[in-house]
């Protein structure tokens, strides 16, 4: 029952849906050839078939092929001639559905190869264990994939940008990263002997696979983790991130737990650490391009890295330049610059269109969160009523107390919601690795009443 979805891989517009028919995801390019009209603005017909809002125009997801044109009489020549003319087809894309994730193949269907014969699906073997659990997010980030990626490399920030979220600047040490073997056209390997937490975990391994897959190893006595980050390109200047975080526990008892917290809540915490770098690295990007376009130096000249916590992304950006040809492969005539600036801290703190709006759990809990907090109100102000009226006809003292202070507190529950519906919608400022300013936590307050 879900509509056609939208999304831009590599710069190419394009379209998903699921065949009603054949439980088949399919996928197209989302430009109608009749007048250019995206497909996704259309609907799923009762053949499978995806159909333009403009004009009625069907296609085949499977091979592309127009299947109807409503402008024209049928049976008829006109109608045979148009729906067998190249110029009618959409070009389609082979699907696949691996662990959760829908996975598409840059490749005109007609044109790829036998499924036996493409690329295997970058897949993650641990979710695949028994005793695996797994949290996931995603979200569109506005950043470049390998700005993305280098950072969910670089092991040495997480204790200053993450203080208090899922870091500790007390807990930060000398970062000695090795690589294990040579960079390669496939990625490269690298472990980290003493590991996070001082060493209290052991070392951890990390596996760049490419082109856009990064994870963090980390196996001990009690449970084995994993994060994994897949940087999608979208267009210049900006990527989806597709995160997963598996665990693996030894004991029982926390693998009853972790399934009980909401997916949509355990998001909202996911979105906080993703914000606590969004605001610099988002600038950062602008001014190495800055030294890369008018001072003509590399990424190494233009950063000044001198210690081995910087192996990891000294090897990525080396694997960007010297393998991959310093860019994704953009369409062609397509603009390689980043896009302006964003000005503003909500532009680039915005949860609702970067993640809630695409996230079933969170836009479910969204709209009932709404619903509840509307309720809410209409009961607080009952009970409130009810107070003054127990008060004026003199009730006895304990039920004008009970009475006000269930005001007060379904009043206090809409309240707590009306922070929930925030953070759905714009991330909190500061992050926490740093106080709030008067100003800004009266900001913050001031909104979140505004809810």
């Amino acid at each position: 029952d879900d509509p056609p979805s939208p999304f831009t891989l590599l710069g190419e517009p394009l379209v998903f849906w699921k065949d009603p028919l054949s439980a088949e995801y399919r996928c197209t390019a989302d430009r109608c050839p009749h007048r250019m009209v995206p497909l996704s603005e259309g609907r799923i017909n009762e053949k499978g078939e995806i159909e333009c809002a403009y004009h009625g125009w069907t296609f085949d997801g499977k091979d592309g092929s127009c299947t109807g044109i409503p402008q024209l009489p049928k049976p008829s020549l006109a109608l045979d001639t148009a729906l067998n003319s190249p110029r009618a087809c959409v070009t389609p894309y082979p699907t696949a559905v691996a662990q959760g994730i829908l996975w598409v193949l840059p490749v005109n269907a007609l044109n790829a190869p036998a499924e036996a014969d493409r690329p295997p699906l970058p897949l993650i073997p641990e979710l695949d264990h028994p005793d695996c659990v797994v949290q996931d997010i995603h979200r569109d980030l506005p950043m470049d994939f390998s700005t993305l990626l280098e950072n969910v490399m670089d092991v040495s920030h997480v204790p200053f940008t993450h203080h208090n979220s899922v870091g500790k600047r007390e807990n930060a040490t000398p970062v000695e990263l090795e690589m294990v073997g040579k960079l390669a056209a496939n990625g490269f390997t690298g472990i980290w002997k003493e590991g996070p937490r001082k060493g209290k975990y052991g070392s951890q391994f990390t596996q760049f696979q490419a082109p856009n897959l990064m994870r963090h190893t980390l196996i001990t006595d009690q449970f084995t983790t994993l994060t994994v980050v897949y940087a999608v390109p979208t267009t210049p200047g900006r990527c989806r991130l597709m995160a997963r975080f598996p665990f693996i526990f030894k004991a029982k008892l926390p693998k009853l737990i972790f399934p009980l917290v909401p997916r949509w809540y355990s998001h909202m915490n996911q979105n906080s650490i993703l914000e606590d770098d969004q605001i610099f690295l988002h600038k950062q990007e602008r001014l190495i391009e800055v030294e890369r376009n008018f001072n003509n130096k590399t990424y190494a000249q233009a950063c000044y890295m001198p210690t081995k916590a910087d192996v990891y992304v000294n090897a990525f950006r080396r694997w960007i330049a010297e393998i991959a040809g310093g860019h994704p492969d953009w369409p062609k005539g397509m603009v390689q610059k980043l896009p302006a600036q964003e000005v503003t801290r909500e532009a680039l703190l915005d949860r609702f269109h970067s993640h809630t709006v695409n996230c079933k759990s969170c836009a479910v809990a969204l709209a009932n969160i709404t619903k509840a907090r509307k309720a809410l109100r209409v009961a607080s102000l009952v009970a409130l009523v009810g107070a003054a009226a127990a008060f004026a006809r003199s009730m006895p003292v304990h039920v004008v107390v009970l009475t006000a202070l269930l005001a007060a507190a379904l009043a206090g529950v809409r309240e707590v919601l009306g922070g929930f519906v925030g953070k759905m919608k714009v991330g909190p400022y500061p992050p926490p690795r740093r106080p709030p300013s008067m100003m800004e936590a009266a900001l913050e307050t001031a909104r979140i009443a505004l809810i």
